[in-house]
């Protein structure tokens, strides 16, 4: 009887063990499965995230396209200044974008540093755009000189091309004109009573920052030491 009763206990108790273990077992794969669905949650949300941000910077950049064609800021002579007052109104609109989504969607995890990441992003990719294309467009020797060969197309000696060149893109488009003209606009230069011309502090800074600029990228000195 005893040893019955002994046998009994014995059985009772690796069954209690058996359950308890099946259960934390149970409570451990619970848990793994619920870290796996919060990691996918997650990877879910990056991937919208980015596919979000390259959505609206290609809306960014589109607009950027139009506020460039369009009639605002045209009394700004300076290219590049117009188009960063762009390039800002743009991202601006992509941000104001983003925060219209949240609201239309009830999106939970766009927030403040969402509109801010949104905002930089296209700014800055569009004005890397617009400064490397456009404003080269709109400023290089090099986009002329080929245009010209290419519109009238025939041999050319170097001295023909050098007096094409000041004839026509120093001259007659007035290049020194506009050059000029663009840094009393942007207070670069000022004019004196005496009708002559100097540099104002903020010339100076800029000269300043071309120097050290030529200085680390190793570009051509005898354009910031003429």
């Amino acid at each position: 009887m005893a040893e019955n009763h002994i046998e009994n206990s014995q059985n009772t108790e690796f069954e209690n063990e058996k359950e308890s273990s099946g259960k934390e077992t149970d409570v451990k794969a619970e848990g793994t499965g619920s870290g796996k669905k919060k990691e996918l949650t997650k990877g879910k949300t990056v991937l919208f995230s980015l596919i979000s941000y390259f959505v609206l910077w290609i809306i960014s950049f589109l607009l950027l396209i139009l506020l460039i064609r369009s009639p605002l800021f045209s009394g700004m002579e300076v290219l590049m200044y117009r188009g960063i007052i762009m390039i800002i109104l743009s991202g601006l609109i992509a941000a104001g974008l983003s925060y219209a989504f949240k609201r239309l969607k009830k999106v939970s995890w766009l927030d403040i540093k969402d509109y801010i990441t949104v905002f930089i992003i296209c700014c800055c990719i569009n004005l890397a755009f617009f400064i490397l294309i456009p404003v080269t467009v709109e400023r290089s020797v090099s986009v002329f000189m080929l245009s010209y060969m290419d519109n009238y197309d025939r041999g050319y000696t170097q001295e023909e091309i050098a007096e094409i060149f000041f004839d026509k893109y120093v001259n007659e488009y007035g290049a020194f004109e506009k050059r000029f003209n663009e840094q009393l606009e942007t207070g670069s230069i000022v004019e004196n009573p005496d009708g002559s011309y100097s540099l104002t502090d903020t010339g100076k800074f800029i000269v300043k920052m071309f120097r050290l600029t030529a200085d680390v990228y190793k570009t051509d000195q005898r354009l910031v030491n003429p």
